[in-house]
């Protein structure tokens, strides 16, 4: 009897210590199937993450860059439109101040002496180069006068002079304003271009 109890309680403990080693073995693999399962979402999570945040970076780098670009765009147009505002201010303040006295005289009398053959005009001055140069004038072009050209003050010229055809049909404006926008239309080019090439260096 003794035996037989006592085989009975060593299968009893062999069957209860299989049955809890596969149960813990079930465990085990249980926690490990799922700790695996956690691992791989975890990681697929963190890739996930880690692309978003790859694509932001390259999105917010070629944003800065592409804002930088315009800002430097920018920069070089205002520059340019300030430097040509400057640069025509300073050919408007030149071309008045040269197109008055001696100068003023020099071209009308040479511009009508050449073109006095071709017919009569009328000399348009301010009133100020009028009153100043309008003697001087009449005696330098006396020949000319003679043909009928006239000298005659226009509310219209503030600096400069305009030459008028005496059929009214047409007129060579020659007014410091008229140079001095024709001189810009052809030196803005030019200050253009500096501003490009200094650009690129």
């Amino acid at each position: 009897m003794d035996v037989q109890l006592k085989e009975l309680l060593e299968k009893i403990n062999k069957d209860g210590v299989q049955t809890a080693q596969q149960k813990a073995d079930e465990i085990v693999s249980a926690a490990e199937a799922r700790a695996a399962g956690i691992i791989s979402s975890a990681k697929k999570e963190a890739e996930k993450i880690i692309a978003v945040a790859k694509a932001d970076a390259a999105r917010a780098e070629a944003g800065g860059k592409a804002a930088i670009a315009q800002a430097g765009r920018d920069l070089v147009l205002k520059t340019k439109s300030e430097l040509e505002s400057l640069f025509n201010a300073i050919i408007n303040s030149e071309v008045k101040t040269a197109m008055s006295g001696k100068v003023l005289e020099e071209a009308v009398i040479t511009i009508v002496k050449g073109w006095a053959e071709k017919g009569e005009y009328t000399i348009q001055l301010s009133d100020k180069d009028f009153k100043e140069l309008g003697t001087g004038l009449t005696s330098k072009l006396a020949a000319e006068i003679k043909k009928g050209t006239e000298i005659k003050p226009f509310a219209g010229v503030e600096s400069g002079f305009r030459l008028t055809e005496k059929d009214g049909g047409s007129y060579f404006n020659f007014t410091a304003d008229e140079v001095a926008a024709n001189l810009s239309v052809l030196l803005n080019p030019n200050l253009s271009e500096i501003v490009s090439e200094s650009v690129k260096e």
